[in-house]
């Protein structure tokens, strides 16, 4: 549901913008007689201004700042990239910001690659973890999510984790 109003308002404000750009056209008309230099710089600005309004309504960053980063591995944030995954399996003392928010993604390296809304994060033990979360975190299965987690640490079925569901916002996947 919110997905779909995600995409009406987008709709809706691509609409708005190409109605401005139709009404450019006309008013270009007019401004000719202004003069070729008047046109380059008048024109140039508005339309550099409608490209950043465009950008920036796009990439989610006109509906507020992000609260936080998560701290993805180089292949649980390859998942999330691909779109292979909506759920990250993250260490227990991965402090998550308030469901509902948009956080920003960052590799362990360092790089940002995206932002997400957090849509619902809860404590699980990784013993816990069943095959639809394992798939769901881009995982065959969860031996396959042992696998992967074993080469970060010690797979230990008691161990505690933060399991969040996330969600891309705008241009989350570059």
């Amino acid at each position: 549901m919110v997905r779909w109003r995600e995409e009406l308002v987008r709709s809706a404000i691509l609409f708005t913008m190409a109605l401005v750009l139709v009404a450019g056209f006309w008013f270009h008309r007019e401004f000719y007689q202004v003069g070729f230099y008047p046109l380059l710089l008048a024109g140039g600005f508005v339309t550099f201004l409608v490209m950043v309004v465009a950008r920036y309504t796009l990439s989610g960053a006109i509906r507020g700042r992000t609260r936080g980063a998560l701290t993805f591995s180089l292949e649980d944030g390859e998942h999330l990239l691909q779109r292979r995954a909506t759920l990250a399996i993250l260490p227990p003392e991965t402090r998550a910001p308030p469901p509902g928010s948009i956080t920003t993604a960052k590799f362990e390296t360092g790089p940002e690659f995206g932002r997400y809304r957090l849509v619902d994060a809860y404590r699980k033990t990784l013993g816990d973890l069943d095959a639809e979360e394992a798939q769901r975190a881009g995982y065959r299965d969860p031996e396959d999510l042992r696998r992967a987690w074993q080469a970060r640490g010690l797979w230990r079925p008691d161990a505690v984790v933060l399991v969040a569901r996330l969600e891309p916002v705008g241009g989350a996947a570059r």
